[in-house]
């Protein structure tokens, strides 16, 4: 007899309204998203409560989800902005608010019907905690980075509530996030939304005035390796895990997409598997991690998925990021057999590249014409541009354009 497991969801981030359709359009089951009141992407493009009007409406119409971050951590002077923002976010109804903050976790159940989820920054490591946040009203606990599969096993054995795990992206070198670098390197708040990843930057060591050697330039000491689950995937499955998430809200179309897409595949090829009672060898994996390391990266661990991240965990001498092809664009309509491309990376006439289209393989073409936004003959783009490029069979809206290196 086989076991049926639930099948997870898949959760992936939406820097702004392109990238929420993007996700959703390439496989993912719901989005988070910022907006531009307290969260801790201050920096990114985030979403004007309009544009997330749009992407709630945009997820309903296909049976998906759309999850606001609030987890900054609260000043008093941010109580009273947090306060009217809740009031909006009411009236536009996304499907649940992820918070880190107790202030702010109680003003929400105040202010809003909206369910809750904890956010990672909440540091949620074991079964008593959940079983606060849950005794709290909390709907989903989101697990800090620092928690095991194994540990999963415990904290669902005993507390009856939704968990969330992270499952890809870039890893934080502090405790489930909680870094104050940024604070005292360059005036930034890390925790309200102002990290410059201090822990990226190189490093000379010294010890009672004296150099240790770390080379000629330094080294990235804390530069913590991209986190890839996608070989935990049945352990995660098995633990019960409600979300899988991937991180990454100021990372490109291109991230979106093809993260959406391997982890869509992974998961639903894992389910079938499973439900078969089909042993998974690590090489059944193989093609789709092969997938994800195209794109940049700083190369990548198992992060704390199996057990606390040790040396192996850090890249100590970080100079570049890996991957095996360039992100060109955006396809943003199809008009007269011609694709209009928003341009992120140069390319010319005469170039092979490859197409990504939400549920389809990738393939290649060539570029046969290119015209500029009046309509003119060039040679070659400019990066941030508008252009017309001949569109192959298939190609839709929302296609993602890439050349592989």
């Amino acid at each position: 007899m086989t076991i049926r497991h639930k099948k997870p969801e898949l959760l992936v981030p939406a820097g702004n309204l392109e990238k929420l359709k993007i996700a959703l359009n390439y496989g993912a089951d719901a989005v988070y998203v910022g907006g531009h009141v307290f969260g801790l992407r201050r920096y990114a493009e985030n979403v004007t409560l309009s544009q997330l009007e749009k992407g709630i409406h945009f997820a309903n119409a296909l049976g998906k989800y759309v999850y606001v971050v609030l987890n900054g951590f609260a000043h008093h002077s941010d109580l009273e902005a947090l306060s009217d923002h809740l009031t909006a976010l009411e009236a536009l109804q996304p499907h649940a608010l992820i918070i880190s903050d107790m202030g702010v976790f109680q003003l929400a159940k105040e202010k809003t019907t909206i369910p809750l989820h904890v956010s990672t920054q909440a540091s949620v490591t074991h079964k008593y905690a959940c079983q606060f946040w849950k005794d709290q009203g909390a709907s989903r606990i989101i697990l800090a980075r620092e928690v095991s599969i194994s540990d999963c096993h415990a904290i669902s054995d005993f507390c009856d509530i939704e968990l969330e795990l992270f499952i890809h992206g870039a890893m934080c070198a502090s405790y489930s996030g909680k870094c104050t670098i940024s604070n005292y390197s360059a005036g930034r708040d890390s925790n309200r939304g102002g990290c410059i990843q201090s822990c990226r930057h190189r490093y000379d060591v010294y010890n009672q005035g004296e150099r240790l050697e770390t080379g000629s330039t330094g080294l990235t000491l804390m530069n913590a390796k991209d986190l890839m689950g996608i070989y935990q995937l049945p352990e995660l499955i098995q633990a019960g895990i409600a979300s899988l998430k991937i991180e990454g809200r100021m990372k490109s179309n291109l991230y979106a997409a093809n993260s959406a897409q391997v982890y869509r595949r992974a998961i639903d090829m894992t389910m079938d598997a499973l439900d078969s009672g089909q042993d998974i060898a690590p090489s059944f994996y193989d093609p789709l991690a092969a997938d994800l390391k195209k794109v940049s990266n700083r190369t990548f661990s198992s992060g704390g998925l199996e057990d606390r991240p040790g040396k192996e965990s850090i890249h100590y001498n970080f100079d570049h990021y890996e991957k095996e092809v360039d992100y060109l664009g955006t396809v943003k309509d199809i008009q007269n057999s011609m694709m209009i491309i928003s341009v992120k990376h140069a390319f010319n006439i005469g170039d092979t590249i490859e197409l990504m289209r939400p549920n389809h393989d990738i393939y290649s073409f060539k570029i046969m014409t290119l015209l500029n936004s009046m309509g003119d003959p060039i040679q070659k783009t400019n990066p941030n541009s508008i252009v017309k490029v001949n569109a192959p069979s298939g190609a839709v809206t929302y296609s993602i354009l890439r050349k592989p290196l």
